[in-house]
């Protein structure tokens, strides 16, 4: 319960603050950008890593098949 208001509470005087003397320079803008691009990246590799388990799992393929299927990509 306190954590509640504790959250509340800061939220409130985040989003009501009406001065911001902020200064984002072109590299803080690039790195924000570098952020999402990896990001993204990482999210699509999780996937493609990830992807075989997932169709096996949903198809019902047994393990064997799966391990079956993950050496011969590796080879």
């Amino acid at each position: 319960m306190k954590s509640k208001y504790t959250l509340l509470s800061f939220l409130l005087v985040t989003l009501c603050s009406l001065d911001a003397a902020a200064y984002l320079d072109p590299g803080s803008g690039s790195y924000i950008i570098q952020m999402i691009i990896a990001g993204a990246v990482g999210g699509a590799y999780a996937i493609k890593l990830y992807w075989q388990r997932l169709v096996g799992f949903f198809k019902g393929s047994s393990s064997k098949e799966q391990d079956y299927l993950e050496e011969s990509e590796n080879e």
